[in-house]
């Protein structure tokens, strides 16, 4: 028992620390373009590489539910716990476009179709959903303002260390690719030892502690005056999550959900990113008091899930 959480836990500071150093790659490349703030947060945030190594390693280990839950359970912390404790500690303004909230709810429309239709996402569904989700990202870099550049950084964007961006990113993928299988090891002797239910653990474990590092994404930029990549992160985490990393995950193995997550987890998700999608259209602020309505949903989530702590 002790051995897998320690699998477990190392496994995912693996993820967390190779996940940081790829973003920081990513982030050097994107410098090279003028793209708008709110885009940056949603193409960076919202990549989650993290989930997606985890998820394909829970697929081609026999996991499904874990690698669901790197999509599903994952959003759900984002959307409730992640950014109900950032709008505690540092209430945001509403400065994004439109479009970022009705790309939300666009993505409820595949991910649900593919699930809900016979609880098994297959390759064709995991095609159209990465292709949706691409879709969606295109339309909300063309509807994001672009930001002038300092003369500093178009001088930076003439000198890029292309080399830095690209070990950096070479790096990341190799300690995720390490962190993930060891995540995967560590699951499995729990489940074996424990008799934990692998919904519960991928719904809630896995996905909280990939997730976690949310909430500094949303805190940091918004302290610093720049709340639109707060909500980049928002909008672009579920629509990756939900059509890119879902639909990968599907063509490298199809994923057949079990009944509980058809029943709670999917509903669950659905209501919490349309609640959210909501706020975004008709507020220009959100403050502590939507942020303390987040946390006590994902706290009767969690309330939720402890009634299948263990396999039945």
């Amino acid at each position: 028992m002790l051995f897998g959480a320690l699998l477990l836990i190392v496994g995912i500071a693996f993820v967390l620390w190779g996940a940081e150093r790829f973003t920081e790659g990513a982030i050097r490349t994107a410098r090279l373009f003028a793209i708008s703030p709110f885009f940056l947060g949603a193409i960076v945030s919202g990549l989650e590489p993290e989930n997606l190594v985890t998820g394909l390693a829970g697929a081609v280990g026999g996991l499904p539910q874990i690698a669901l839950g790197t999509v599903i359970g994952a959003a759900i912390f984002m959307l409730t716990g992640g950014l109900g404790l950032a709008l505690l500690l540092v209430p945001m303004e509403v400065r994004i476009p439109r479009a970022g909230a009705l790309a939300m709810a666009a993505s409820l429309v595949p991910f649900g179709v593919a699930l809900m239709n016979d609880g098994v996402v297959s390759r064709a569904e995991g095609a159209l959903l990465s292709s949706v989700a691409i879709g969606l990202m295109a339309w909300l870099y063309k509807r994001s303002p672009a930001f002038l550049r300092t003369p500093e950084e178009e001088e930076s964007s003439r000198r890029p260390s292309r080399l830095s961006a690209l070990g950096l990113l070479v790096v990341g993928v190799g300690v995720m690719l390490l962190g993930a299988a060891l995540v995967i090891q560590g699951v499995k002797a729990l489940i074996g030892t424990l008799g934990l239910s692998e919904t519960f653990l991928g719904m809630t474990v896995v996905a909280l502690g990939e997730s976690l590092e949310e909430t500094a994404r949303m805190v940091t930029p918004a302290r610093r005056g720049h709340p639109e990549l707060a909500w980049g992160n928002v909008v672009g985490t579920v629509v990756v999550l939900l059509g890119f990393n879902l639909g990968a995950i599907a063509l490298v193995r199809p994923l057949a959900a079990d009944p509980l997550v058809l029943r709670l987890h999917v509903p669950y998700l659905i209501a919490c990113t349309l609640l959210v999608g909501g706020a975004l259209l008709a507020a220009r602020r959100l403050g502590r008091g939507f942020g303390a309505l987040l946390v006590l949903l994902y706290l009767l989530y969690l309330g939720l899930n402890l009634p299948h702590l263990f396999a039945s």
